[in-house]
């Protein structure tokens, strides 16, 4: 385990010197662009926060920030000011609550797709944003994913320093740009963008010539427009109408 989170930042800092923006940093910016100082914002899906921390300077920090969680994780998230345990389908708020949410790799694990982001847009705003991140189903790690079953999956993501805590099965009912969309206007929200960009391939950090081979389809796919269906990330940006 050890070695390979050393491997992972020994490759990234051999491939990708300078400032390369990863996942997380990319899902940052976009949050930072769209929230609001006293904003109501809501982390749809949000964990334990072991994974994804987002910090707010002083002057753009949202009023509060609430997280949901189907487990107890939330209680130790040091993103949040408040914690529910509940289903995203059934979310325990009033109507118009929330001025932004947010969900992070969540999309991916959503068996009923269409009543979360119904319950997202029922508890916005009008006008209240919506962002979601979430991988592209037909990326190779997301297919090979799906052909394993979740037991490998847990067993790799371990040894790869991930808590067994923050891994989950997934269905992938939710994660093409098409799909995005649709369930977008399907719950009432309109779409104003679709990031798609691919990331270090950390999921080949084993060996160098694995990794190597990533970094040549992350180069090849984020230069050419025409294989934007290829990368890895979706990053959903709308609102509610």
């Amino acid at each position: 385990m050890a070695l390979l989170r050393w491997r992972k930042q020994e490759l990234r800092e051999r491939f990708y010197r300078g400032q390369f923006r990863g996942m997380y940093d990319r899902f940052s910016d976009v949050i930072h662009d769209h929230v609001r100082k006293d904003d109501m914002m809501l982390d749809a899906g949000c964990g334990s926060g072991r994974v994804f921390q987002y910090a707010f300077a002083e002057h753009q920090r949202p009023g509060l920030i609430v997280g949901v969680d189907l487990t107890e994780e939330p209680t130790g998230n040091q993103n949040l000011d408040a914690a529910a345990r509940a289903d995203l389908a059934r979310l325990p708020f009033r109507d118009a609550t929330f001025d932004i949410a947010i969900s992070s790799h969540v999309a991916e694990h959503l068996t009923q797709p269409e009543a979360v982001f119904g319950e997202l847009a029922r508890v916005l705003k009008p006008g209240g944003r919506l962002l979601i991140l979430t991988p592209n189903r037909w990326h190779y790690v997301t297919v090979s994913a799906a052909v394993m079953p979740h037991s490998f999956h847990l067993r790799f993501n371990q040894s790869r320093g991930v808590d067994a805590h923050d891994i989950f099965p997934t269905v992938y009912r939710a994660n093409t740009a098409t799909r995005l969309r649709s369930l977008y206007e399907r719950a009432g929200l309109e779409m104003d963008d679709l990031l798609q960009f691919e990331t270090e391939p950390e999921y080949l950090a084993f060996s160098t010539a694995t990794y190597a081979l990533g970094v040549g389809f992350e180069r090849l796919v984020n230069r050419f427009e025409a294989l934007k269906h290829l990368r890895v990330n979706l990053l959903a940006v709308g609102h509610k109408r």
